[in-house]
Protein backbone atom coordinates (compact mmCIF):
# COMPACT_ATOMS: atom_id res chain seq x y z
CA UNK A 1 0.00 0.00 0.00
CA UNK A 2 0.94 3.60 -0.42
CA UNK A 3 1.57 3.57 3.11
CA UNK A 4 3.56 0.55 3.59
CA UNK A 5 5.85 2.54 0.59
CA UNK A 6 6.09 5.68 2.83
CA UNK A 7 7.35 3.38 5.79
CA UNK A 8 9.59 1.23 3.22
CA UNK A 9 11.38 4.62 1.29
CA UNK A 10 11.37 6.39 4.91
CA UNK A 11 8.92 9.16 3.19
CA UNK A 12 7.98 10.53 6.16
CA UNK A 13 9.37 14.13 6.01
CA UNK A 14 6.93 14.52 3.20
CA UNK A 15 3.90 12.84 4.72
CA UNK A 16 2.21 15.98 5.65
CA UNK A 17 -0.63 15.33 3.31
CA UNK A 18 -1.15 11.55 3.45
CA UNK A 19 -0.96 12.19 7.46
CA UNK A 20 -3.71 15.17 7.15
CA UNK A 21 -5.79 12.70 4.70
CA UNK A 22 -5.69 9.94 7.22
CA UNK A 23 -6.77 12.08 10.24
CA UNK A 24 -9.74 13.30 8.59
CA UNK A 25 -11.12 9.65 7.37
CA UNK A 26 -10.56 8.72 10.85
CA UNK A 27 -11.92 11.41 13.21
CA UNK A 28 -15.34 11.27 10.15
CA UNK A 29 -15.41 7.13 10.51
CA UNK A 30 -17.50 5.62 12.73
CA UNK A 31 -16.18 2.80 14.89
CA UNK A 32 -17.50 0.33 12.86
CA UNK A 33 -16.30 1.49 9.19
CA UNK A 34 -13.18 1.75 11.07
CA UNK A 35 -13.43 -1.86 12.13
CA UNK A 36 -13.99 -2.70 8.75
CA UNK A 37 -10.03 -1.65 7.63
CA UNK A 38 -8.90 -3.74 10.53
CA UNK A 39 -6.57 -5.43 8.45
CA UNK A 40 -4.62 -1.98 8.19
CA UNK A 41 -4.33 -1.81 11.31
CA UNK A 42 -0.79 -3.02 11.88
CA UNK A 43 0.59 -0.55 8.98
CA UNK A 44 -1.23 2.41 10.49
CA UNK A 45 -0.18 2.04 13.65
CA UNK A 46 3.50 2.18 12.65
CA UNK A 47 2.91 5.28 10.16
CA UNK A 48 1.35 6.88 13.10
CA UNK A 49 4.66 6.46 15.15
CA UNK A 50 6.87 7.00 12.62
CA UNK A 51 5.32 10.11 11.89
CA UNK A 52 5.42 11.67 15.54
CA UNK A 53 8.63 11.29 16.14
CA UNK A 54 9.53 13.35 13.55
CA UNK A 55 6.56 15.74 13.07
CA UNK A 56 6.22 17.52 16.37
CA UNK A 57 3.70 20.62 15.10
CA UNK A 58 1.24 17.89 14.34
CA UNK A 59 1.43 16.12 18.24
CA UNK A 60 -2.48 17.50 19.18
CA UNK A 61 -4.09 15.53 15.67
CA UNK A 62 -1.50 12.90 16.11
CA UNK A 63 -3.10 12.23 20.05
CA UNK A 64 -6.69 12.79 18.48
CA UNK A 65 -6.08 10.02 15.99
CA UNK A 66 -4.26 7.80 18.60
CA UNK A 67 -7.46 8.52 21.03
CA UNK A 68 -9.72 8.03 18.04
CA UNK A 69 -8.78 4.49 17.45
CA UNK A 70 -8.45 3.67 20.36
CA UNK A 71 -11.97 3.34 20.49
CA UNK A 72 -12.39 0.53 18.08
CA UNK A 73 -11.82 -2.98 19.54
CA UNK A 74 -9.79 -4.65 16.63
CA UNK A 75 -7.21 -2.00 16.23
CA UNK A 76 -6.86 -2.10 19.89
CA UNK A 77 -6.12 -5.62 20.02
CA UNK A 78 -4.03 -5.35 16.82
CA UNK A 79 -1.76 -2.41 19.10
CA UNK A 80 -2.11 -4.95 22.37
CA UNK A 81 -0.38 -8.05 20.53
CA UNK A 82 2.46 -6.31 18.11
CA UNK A 83 5.45 -6.22 20.60
CA UNK A 84 7.11 -3.94 17.78
CA UNK A 85 5.01 -0.98 18.07
CA UNK A 86 5.23 -0.88 21.38
CA UNK A 87 9.14 -0.87 21.13
CA UNK A 88 8.74 1.77 18.89
CA UNK A 89 6.41 3.92 20.74
CA UNK A 90 8.90 4.12 23.68
CA UNK A 91 11.42 5.69 21.07
CA UNK A 92 9.14 8.60 21.25
CA UNK A 93 9.96 11.83 23.52
CA UNK A 94 8.62 11.12 27.14
CA UNK A 95 6.28 13.91 26.87
CA UNK A 96 4.83 12.34 23.65
CA UNK A 97 4.45 8.64 25.53
CA UNK A 98 2.85 10.28 28.38
CA UNK A 99 0.10 12.22 26.21
CA UNK A 100 -0.18 8.74 24.00
CA UNK A 101 -0.84 6.82 26.91
CA UNK A 102 -3.03 9.08 28.75
CA UNK A 103 -5.33 7.86 25.74
CA UNK A 104 -6.20 4.02 26.49
CA UNK A 105 -4.77 1.60 29.28
CA UNK A 106 -3.46 -0.63 26.67
CA UNK A 107 -1.25 2.28 25.37
CA UNK A 108 -0.02 3.03 28.80
CA UNK A 109 0.87 -0.45 29.30
CA UNK A 110 2.97 -0.25 26.26
CA UNK A 111 5.21 3.09 27.01
CA UNK A 112 8.14 3.41 28.95
CA UNK A 113 7.74 3.09 32.69
CA UNK A 114 9.18 6.65 33.65
CA UNK A 115 6.59 7.86 31.03
CA UNK A 116 3.63 6.06 32.36
CA UNK A 117 4.25 7.18 35.90
CA UNK A 118 3.54 11.17 33.89
CA UNK A 119 0.18 10.02 32.14
CA UNK A 120 -1.87 11.56 34.97
CA UNK A 121 0.19 14.91 34.75
CA UNK A 122 -0.60 15.92 31.33
CA UNK A 123 -1.55 18.79 29.98
CA UNK A 124 -5.51 19.51 30.07
CA UNK A 125 -5.79 19.22 26.50
CA UNK A 126 -4.43 16.11 26.49
CA UNK A 127 -6.55 14.17 28.45
CA UNK A 128 -8.94 11.83 26.85
CA UNK A 129 -12.24 13.81 27.28
CA UNK A 130 -10.36 17.24 26.18
CA UNK A 131 -8.54 15.07 23.28
CA UNK A 132 -12.63 14.36 22.33
CA UNK A 133 -13.64 17.54 22.25
CA UNK A 134 -10.76 18.61 20.53
CA UNK A 135 -11.74 16.10 17.82
CA UNK A 136 -15.45 17.43 17.38
CA UNK A 137 -13.82 20.73 16.44
CA UNK A 138 -11.37 19.66 14.52
CA UNK A 139 -14.19 17.59 12.23
CA UNK A 140 -16.26 20.79 12.00
CA UNK A 141 -13.36 22.49 10.82
CA UNK A 142 -12.66 19.79 8.11
CA UNK A 143 -15.91 20.58 6.98
CA UNK A 144 -15.55 24.32 6.75
CA UNK A 145 -12.56 23.72 4.64
CA UNK A 146 -14.13 20.56 2.26
CA UNK A 147 -17.54 23.08 1.52
CA UNK A 148 -14.89 25.59 0.27
CA UNK A 149 -13.56 23.65 -1.53
CA UNK A 150 -10.15 26.22 -1.89
CA UNK A 151 -6.75 25.00 -3.18
CA UNK A 152 -5.73 27.23 -0.27
CA UNK A 153 -6.61 25.20 2.97
CA UNK A 154 -5.05 22.24 0.93
CA UNK A 155 -1.62 24.74 0.82
CA UNK A 156 -1.97 25.70 4.27
CA UNK A 157 -1.99 22.18 6.01
CA UNK A 158 1.25 21.28 3.61
CA UNK A 159 2.95 23.86 4.73
CA UNK A 160 1.35 24.44 8.45
CA UNK A 161 4.59 23.34 9.60
CA UNK A 162 6.00 26.79 9.14
CA UNK A 163 4.69 27.94 12.18
CA UNK A 164 6.35 25.35 14.56
CA UNK A 165 9.56 27.62 14.48
CA UNK A 166 7.32 30.38 16.35
CA UNK A 167 5.95 30.65 19.82
CA UNK A 168 2.33 30.95 18.43
CA UNK A 169 -0.37 28.69 19.88
CA UNK A 170 -1.64 26.95 16.53
CA UNK A 171 -5.42 27.53 17.22
CA UNK A 172 -4.61 31.20 18.70
CA UNK A 173 -2.70 31.70 15.11
CA UNK A 174 -6.09 30.47 13.27
CA UNK A 175 -7.68 33.21 15.44
CA UNK A 176 -5.44 35.62 14.21
CA UNK A 177 -5.78 34.62 10.66
CA UNK A 178 -9.23 34.72 10.86
CA UNK A 179 -9.11 38.17 12.55
CA UNK A 180 -6.72 40.05 10.07
CA UNK A 181 -9.08 38.71 7.39
CA UNK A 182 -12.18 40.41 8.88
CA UNK A 183 -9.91 43.82 9.53
CA UNK A 184 -8.64 43.94 6.31
CA UNK A 185 -11.76 44.43 4.76
CA UNK A 186 -12.81 47.97 4.76
CA UNK A 187 -14.70 48.92 1.54
CA UNK A 188 -17.77 46.98 0.19
CA UNK A 189 -16.28 45.76 -2.75
CA UNK A 190 -13.98 43.74 -0.19
CA UNK A 191 -16.87 42.25 1.66
CA UNK A 192 -18.57 40.87 -1.90
CA UNK A 193 -15.01 39.32 -2.60
CA UNK A 194 -13.16 38.68 0.35
CA UNK A 195 -16.04 38.75 2.89
CA UNK A 196 -17.12 34.82 2.74
CA UNK A 197 -13.30 34.03 2.65
CA UNK A 198 -12.43 35.94 5.85
CA UNK A 199 -15.83 34.58 7.81
CA UNK A 200 -14.57 30.90 7.16
CA UNK A 201 -11.36 31.70 7.98
CA UNK A 202 -12.69 33.19 11.36
CA UNK A 203 -14.99 30.21 12.03
CA UNK A 204 -11.67 28.11 12.25
CA UNK A 205 -10.20 30.55 14.42
CA UNK A 206 -13.05 30.38 16.81
CA UNK A 207 -14.11 26.79 16.53
CA UNK A 208 -9.97 26.24 17.47
CA UNK A 209 -10.06 28.01 20.34
CA UNK A 210 -13.53 27.14 21.73
CA UNK A 211 -13.29 26.36 25.74
CA UNK A 212 -10.09 28.60 26.01
CA UNK A 213 -10.80 31.99 26.39
CA UNK A 214 -7.03 32.65 27.57
CA UNK A 215 -6.80 32.55 23.72
CA UNK A 216 -10.05 34.93 23.05
CA UNK A 217 -8.76 37.42 25.34
CA UNK A 218 -5.69 37.77 23.98
CA UNK A 219 -6.84 40.01 20.99
CA UNK A 220 -9.87 41.60 22.85
CA UNK A 221 -8.80 44.73 21.16
CA UNK A 222 -9.48 43.28 18.11
CA UNK A 223 -13.27 42.71 19.35
CA UNK A 224 -15.09 45.49 17.97
CA UNK A 225 -13.63 45.53 14.59
CA UNK A 226 -14.51 41.65 14.24
CA UNK A 227 -18.15 42.59 15.93
CA UNK A 228 -18.68 45.42 13.13
CA UNK A 229 -17.49 42.97 10.80
CA UNK A 230 -19.53 39.87 11.32
CA UNK A 231 -22.77 42.91 11.38
CA UNK A 232 -22.03 44.03 8.13
CA UNK A 233 -21.61 41.01 6.43
CA UNK A 234 -25.00 39.69 7.74
CA UNK A 235 -26.88 43.28 6.55
CA UNK A 236 -25.31 42.87 3.18
CA UNK A 237 -25.06 38.69 2.93
CA UNK A 238 -28.21 36.93 5.01
CA UNK A 239 -27.60 33.63 3.18
CA UNK A 240 -23.84 33.51 5.58
CA UNK A 241 -25.82 33.19 8.53
CA UNK A 242 -25.00 30.08 9.95
CA UNK A 243 -21.63 30.81 9.64
CA UNK A 244 -21.92 34.47 11.14
CA UNK A 245 -24.12 32.54 14.43
CA UNK A 246 -21.66 30.06 15.03
CA UNK A 247 -18.55 32.78 15.42
CA UNK A 248 -21.37 34.91 17.80
CA UNK A 249 -21.67 32.10 20.08
CA UNK A 250 -18.65 31.38 20.15
CA UNK A 251 -17.50 34.83 21.25
CA UNK A 252 -20.20 35.83 22.88
CA UNK A 253 -19.01 32.94 25.43
CA UNK A 254 -15.47 34.53 26.18
CA UNK A 255 -14.75 37.54 27.68
CA UNK A 256 -15.21 39.70 24.31
CA UNK A 257 -19.15 39.38 25.40
CA UNK A 258 -18.09 42.19 27.25
CA UNK A 259 -17.13 44.30 24.74
CA UNK A 260 -19.92 44.18 23.16
CA UNK A 261 -22.60 44.59 26.21
CA UNK A 262 -20.69 47.84 26.96
CA UNK A 263 -20.96 49.08 23.26
CA UNK A 264 -24.50 50.71 22.13
CA UNK A 265 -22.84 51.21 18.71
CA UNK A 266 -22.56 47.39 18.16
CA UNK A 267 -26.11 46.97 19.66
CA UNK A 268 -27.64 49.94 17.58
CA UNK A 269 -26.15 47.37 14.17
CA UNK A 270 -27.47 44.35 15.53
CA UNK A 271 -30.75 46.22 16.10
CA UNK A 272 -30.14 47.20 12.36
CA UNK A 273 -30.51 43.58 11.28
CA UNK A 274 -33.90 42.11 10.09
CA UNK A 275 -35.82 40.72 13.02
CA UNK A 276 -35.18 37.04 12.05
CA UNK A 277 -31.78 37.51 11.93
CA UNK A 278 -31.56 39.13 15.29
CA UNK A 279 -34.04 36.57 16.59
CA UNK A 280 -31.27 33.68 15.01
CA UNK A 281 -28.13 35.70 16.40
CA UNK A 282 -29.99 36.27 20.48
CA UNK A 283 -30.68 32.26 20.22
CA UNK A 284 -26.78 31.77 20.22
CA UNK A 285 -26.27 33.71 23.48
CA UNK A 286 -28.61 35.12 26.16
CA UNK A 287 -26.38 38.13 26.21
CA UNK A 288 -27.30 38.54 22.75
CA UNK A 289 -30.47 38.34 23.03
CA UNK A 290 -31.40 41.07 25.89
CA UNK A 291 -30.20 43.39 23.47
CA UNK A 292 -32.40 42.70 20.49
CA UNK A 293 -35.59 44.25 19.54
CA UNK A 294 -38.71 43.05 21.58
CA UNK A 295 -40.46 41.58 18.08
CA UNK A 296 -37.00 39.63 17.89
CA UNK A 297 -37.08 38.18 21.20
CA UNK A 298 -40.65 37.38 20.60
CA UNK A 299 -39.69 35.20 18.04
CA UNK A 300 -37.02 32.96 20.30
CA UNK A 301 -39.48 32.79 23.14
CA UNK A 302 -41.92 31.86 20.87
CA UNK A 303 -39.77 28.92 19.17
CA UNK A 304 -40.35 31.13 15.87
CA UNK A 305 -36.35 30.48 15.01
CA UNK A 306 -35.22 27.80 12.47
CA UNK A 307 -34.02 24.38 13.66
CA UNK A 308 -30.94 24.84 12.01
CA UNK A 309 -29.79 28.14 13.99
CA UNK A 310 -30.91 25.67 17.37
CA UNK A 311 -28.34 22.95 15.77
CA UNK A 312 -25.76 25.44 15.65
CA UNK A 313 -26.65 26.43 19.56
CA UNK A 314 -26.00 23.08 20.38
CA UNK A 315 -23.28 21.93 18.21
CA UNK A 316 -21.20 25.56 19.62
CA UNK A 317 -22.41 24.65 23.54
CA UNK A 318 -20.58 20.71 22.73
CA UNK A 319 -17.86 22.35 21.41
CA UNK A 320 -16.85 25.11 23.67
CA UNK A 321 -17.30 23.12 27.30
CA UNK A 322 -15.47 25.70 29.82
CA UNK A 323 -12.07 23.64 30.59
CA UNK A 324 -11.85 25.06 34.07
CA UNK A 325 -14.89 25.11 36.46
CA UNK A 326 -14.92 28.83 36.74
CA UNK A 327 -16.54 29.31 33.00
CA UNK A 328 -16.72 32.49 31.51
CA UNK A 329 -17.92 34.70 34.38
CA UNK A 330 -14.37 36.88 34.78
CA UNK A 331 -14.88 40.50 33.69
CA UNK A 332 -12.48 41.23 30.11
CA UNK A 333 -9.31 42.36 31.21
CA UNK A 334 -7.91 45.80 30.34
CA UNK A 335 -6.68 46.23 26.40
CA UNK A 336 -4.77 49.19 28.34
CA UNK A 337 -1.64 48.71 30.47
CA UNK A 338 -1.80 52.70 31.90
CA UNK A 339 -5.10 51.94 33.43
CA UNK A 340 -5.32 55.59 34.31
CA UNK A 341 -5.49 56.67 30.70
CA UNK A 342 -8.57 56.43 28.77
CA UNK A 343 -7.55 54.86 25.31
CA UNK A 344 -9.40 55.67 22.53
CA UNK A 345 -8.56 54.03 19.05
CA UNK A 346 -10.32 55.17 15.80
CA UNK A 347 -11.70 52.25 13.58
CA UNK A 348 -13.66 51.47 10.55
CA UNK A 349 -16.93 49.35 9.60
CA UNK A 350 -16.48 47.03 6.31
CA UNK A 351 -18.18 50.26 4.50
CA UNK A 352 -15.93 52.36 5.93
CA UNK A 353 -17.94 54.46 8.91
CA UNK A 354 -15.39 56.01 11.32
CA UNK A 355 -16.47 54.72 14.68
CA UNK A 356 -13.91 55.21 18.26
CA UNK A 357 -13.40 52.43 20.94
CA UNK A 358 -11.59 53.05 24.10
CA UNK A 359 -9.41 49.89 24.78
CA UNK A 360 -9.57 50.26 28.66
CA UNK A 361 -13.03 50.67 29.16
CA UNK A 362 -15.03 49.08 26.06
CA UNK A 363 -17.00 52.15 25.25
CA UNK A 364 -17.08 52.63 21.25
CA UNK A 365 -19.18 55.74 19.64
CA UNK A 366 -19.28 57.27 16.37
CA UNK A 367 -18.39 60.79 17.40
CA UNK A 368 -14.93 61.68 17.73
CA UNK A 369 -13.56 61.83 21.68
CA UNK A 370 -11.63 64.90 22.61
CA UNK A 371 -8.33 62.92 22.80
CA UNK A 372 -8.69 62.20 19.37
CA UNK A 373 -9.32 65.55 18.41
CA UNK A 374 -13.16 66.35 19.53
CA UNK A 375 -15.84 66.38 17.26
CA UNK A 376 -15.25 66.91 13.29
CA UNK A 377 -15.55 70.72 12.06
CA UNK A 378 -17.20 71.12 8.48
CA UNK A 379 -16.83 74.66 6.44
CA UNK A 380 -17.87 75.46 2.90
CA UNK A 381 -16.13 74.19 0.38
CA UNK A 382 -14.39 71.72 2.60
CA UNK A 383 -14.02 68.23 0.01
CA UNK A 384 -16.19 65.65 1.41
CA UNK A 385 -17.41 62.03 1.10
CA UNK A 386 -21.36 60.91 1.44
CA UNK A 387 -22.48 57.60 2.00
CA UNK A 388 -25.12 56.65 -0.47
CA UNK A 389 -27.48 53.53 1.08
CA UNK A 390 -28.98 52.87 -1.85
CA UNK A 391 -25.81 52.44 -3.82
CA UNK A 392 -23.62 51.12 -0.83
CA UNK A 393 -20.73 52.97 -1.97
CA UNK A 394 -19.38 56.76 -0.94
CA UNK A 395 -19.65 59.71 -3.11
CA UNK A 396 -17.12 62.23 -3.34
CA UNK A 397 -18.16 65.88 -2.98
CA UNK A 398 -18.15 69.35 -1.16
CA UNK A 399 -19.85 71.45 1.40
CA UNK A 400 -22.23 74.02 -0.17
CA UNK A 401 -23.40 75.08 3.55
CA UNK A 402 -23.25 74.76 7.41
CA UNK A 403 -26.10 75.99 9.78
CA UNK A 404 -27.26 74.40 13.18
CA UNK A 405 -24.96 71.94 13.27
CA UNK A 406 -26.35 70.73 9.82
CA UNK A 407 -24.00 70.59 6.68
CA UNK A 408 -25.84 69.97 3.42
CA UNK A 409 -23.37 68.43 0.55
CA UNK A 410 -23.46 67.65 -2.82
CA UNK A 411 -21.68 64.43 -4.09
CA UNK A 412 -21.27 62.41 -7.20
CA UNK A 413 -22.66 58.93 -7.12
CA UNK A 414 -21.18 55.76 -8.33
CA UNK A 415 -23.48 56.03 -11.54
CA UNK A 416 -22.90 59.84 -12.81
CA UNK A 417 -25.50 61.24 -10.88
CA UNK A 418 -25.13 64.21 -8.71
CA UNK A 419 -27.28 63.92 -5.32
CA UNK A 420 -27.93 66.66 -2.08
CA UNK A 421 -27.86 65.56 1.56
CA UNK A 422 -28.01 67.42 4.88
CA UNK A 423 -26.80 65.61 7.71
CA UNK A 424 -25.65 66.21 11.35
CA UNK A 425 -22.00 67.49 11.42
CA UNK A 426 -21.52 64.11 13.24
CA UNK A 427 -23.28 61.98 11.45
CA UNK A 428 -21.28 58.74 10.42
CA UNK A 429 -22.48 58.95 6.98
CA UNK A 430 -20.74 62.37 6.07
CA UNK A 431 -16.49 62.05 6.57
CA UNK A 432 -13.84 64.57 5.27
CA UNK A 433 -12.57 63.23 1.76
CA UNK A 434 -10.00 60.56 2.23
CA UNK A 435 -6.46 61.08 0.53
CA UNK A 436 -5.65 58.66 -1.51
CA UNK A 437 -5.48 54.98 0.30
CA UNK A 438 -2.93 53.83 -1.63
CA UNK A 439 0.15 55.47 -3.83
CA UNK A 440 -0.51 54.99 -7.61
CA UNK A 441 1.98 52.47 -9.28
CA UNK A 442 5.15 54.74 -10.40
CA UNK A 443 5.64 55.09 -13.99
CA UNK A 444 8.71 52.43 -13.29
CA UNK A 445 6.21 49.78 -11.19
CA UNK A 446 3.82 50.16 -13.97
CA UNK A 447 6.16 49.55 -16.62
CA UNK A 448 7.77 46.44 -15.00
CA UNK A 449 4.71 44.86 -13.40
CA UNK A 450 3.02 45.04 -16.74
CA UNK A 451 5.61 43.94 -18.78
CA UNK A 452 6.26 40.85 -16.26
CA UNK A 453 2.19 40.18 -16.05
CA UNK A 454 1.95 39.96 -20.25
CA UNK A 455 4.66 37.67 -20.35
CA UNK A 456 3.15 34.92 -18.86
CA UNK A 457 1.57 32.63 -21.45
CA UNK A 458 -1.81 31.56 -20.10
CA UNK A 459 -4.89 33.73 -19.33
CA UNK A 460 -5.96 36.51 -20.69
CA UNK A 461 -5.01 40.21 -21.33
CA UNK A 462 -6.46 41.31 -18.03
CA UNK A 463 -6.48 37.89 -15.69
CA UNK A 464 -3.56 35.01 -15.16
CA UNK A 465 -4.09 31.92 -13.12
CA UNK A 466 -3.01 32.14 -9.65
CA UNK A 467 -0.82 28.88 -9.91
CA UNK A 468 1.32 30.90 -12.39
CA UNK A 469 1.30 33.92 -10.30
CA UNK A 470 2.75 31.77 -7.16
CA UNK A 471 5.45 30.24 -9.86
CA UNK A 472 6.69 33.40 -11.12
CA UNK A 473 6.74 35.03 -7.36
CA UNK A 474 8.92 31.99 -6.39
CA UNK A 475 11.76 33.51 -8.63
CA UNK A 476 11.81 36.52 -6.39
CA UNK A 477 14.00 33.93 -4.13
CA UNK A 478 11.85 34.98 -0.89
CA UNK A 479 11.61 32.56 1.82
CA UNK A 480 8.05 30.29 1.50
CA UNK A 481 6.88 31.86 4.99
CA UNK A 482 7.25 35.48 3.79
CA UNK A 483 5.52 34.43 0.28
CA UNK A 484 2.64 33.32 2.21
CA UNK A 485 1.90 36.76 3.44
CA UNK A 486 2.54 38.64 0.49
CA UNK A 487 -0.52 36.15 -0.83
CA UNK A 488 -2.63 36.67 1.74
CA UNK A 489 -2.88 40.25 1.47
CA UNK A 490 -2.63 40.50 -2.35
CA UNK A 491 -5.47 37.58 -3.01
CA UNK A 492 -7.19 37.54 0.36
CA UNK A 493 -10.07 35.88 -1.43
CA UNK A 494 -8.19 32.73 -2.31
CA UNK A 495 -9.55 33.45 -5.95
CA UNK A 496 -8.05 30.78 -8.88
CA UNK A 497 -7.46 33.99 -11.06
CA UNK A 498 -5.10 37.57 -10.45
CA UNK A 499 -6.06 40.98 -12.29
CA UNK A 500 -3.42 43.25 -13.00
CA UNK A 501 -4.28 44.75 -9.90
CA UNK A 502 -3.53 41.84 -7.92
CA UNK A 503 -0.41 40.86 -9.62
CA UNK A 504 1.07 44.41 -9.04
CA UNK A 505 -0.04 43.95 -5.83
CA UNK A 506 2.42 40.57 -5.26
CA UNK A 507 4.79 42.62 -6.74
CA UNK A 508 4.70 45.68 -4.48
CA UNK A 509 4.86 43.67 -1.49
CA UNK A 510 7.72 41.12 -2.74
CA UNK A 511 9.85 44.21 -2.96
CA UNK A 512 9.07 45.27 0.11
CA UNK A 513 9.90 42.22 1.70
CA UNK A 514 13.27 42.19 -0.57
CA UNK A 515 13.52 45.67 1.20
CA UNK A 516 12.98 44.87 4.64
CA UNK A 517 15.24 42.58 7.28
CA UNK A 518 15.71 39.19 6.19
CA UNK A 519 15.39 37.63 9.57
CA UNK A 520 11.92 39.80 10.31
CA UNK A 521 11.24 38.55 6.74
CA UNK A 522 12.25 34.99 7.30
CA UNK A 523 9.71 34.98 10.42
CA UNK A 524 6.99 35.24 8.18
CA UNK A 525 4.66 35.50 11.35
CA UNK A 526 2.07 37.97 11.80
CA UNK A 527 4.10 40.62 12.49
CA UNK A 528 5.45 40.52 8.67
CA UNK A 529 1.93 40.13 7.94
CA UNK A 530 0.08 43.24 9.47
CA UNK A 531 3.18 45.60 8.40
CA UNK A 532 2.74 44.43 5.00
CA UNK A 533 -0.82 45.53 4.81
CA UNK A 534 -0.93 48.68 6.93
CA UNK A 535 2.31 49.86 5.66
CA UNK A 536 3.52 48.52 2.32
CA UNK A 537 0.99 47.84 0.22
CA UNK A 538 0.12 51.74 -0.06
CA UNK A 539 3.65 53.08 -0.82
CA UNK A 540 5.86 52.90 -3.58
CA UNK A 541 9.04 50.19 -2.53
CA UNK A 542 12.21 51.71 -2.35
CA UNK A 543 13.44 50.17 -5.12
CA UNK A 544 11.35 47.11 -7.98
CA UNK A 545 11.61 43.84 -7.19
CA UNK A 546 13.97 41.18 -8.53
CA UNK A 547 13.25 38.21 -10.06
CA UNK A 548 15.25 35.28 -11.47
CA UNK A 549 14.90 34.93 -15.22
CA UNK A 550 12.82 31.65 -16.07
CA UNK A 551 13.86 28.88 -17.62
Amino acid sequence: SAWQECLAKDRIMSANGDFQDFKKQVLKASVQEIDEQAAHATVMWNFLIAFAAKKHFYRNLIIQVFNKLMQVPSWVAAWEVDVKLHEKVQTLHEDLQSAIGAQHEVLRKSIAPAASKSVTLVRMDERPEEVRLAIEREKIIDAIKEEVESEEWAEEEIEAEVSAETSTHPALSALQDGIDAAIAIDDPSKMDSCGLSALNKLRIGCISCAGDDHLFSQELDNAPKVFNFLLSLLKQHKEFLNGVAEVINLLMASTWCSVFEKSQLLQERLRELPKPLQAALGLQSSKVLAHIDADARRMVTGGEVSDDMKIVADRMQSIRAPRTSGGYAQAAKSGSKSLGIEKWKAAKTPEGHSYYYNSRTGESTWERPMELGGPLVYKSGDEVEVWSNGMRAWGKGKVLQVKDDKVTAEFCLRDGSVARKELPCQHKDLRPAAAEAMQAWSSDEQEAYQSWFSAMKDGSSSSKPALQVSQFLWRSGLPREALKQVWAIANPGSRTSLSFEEFAKCCRLVAHCQALDADFVKRGDRPLRVRLRTECLHKRPPALPRFEKGA
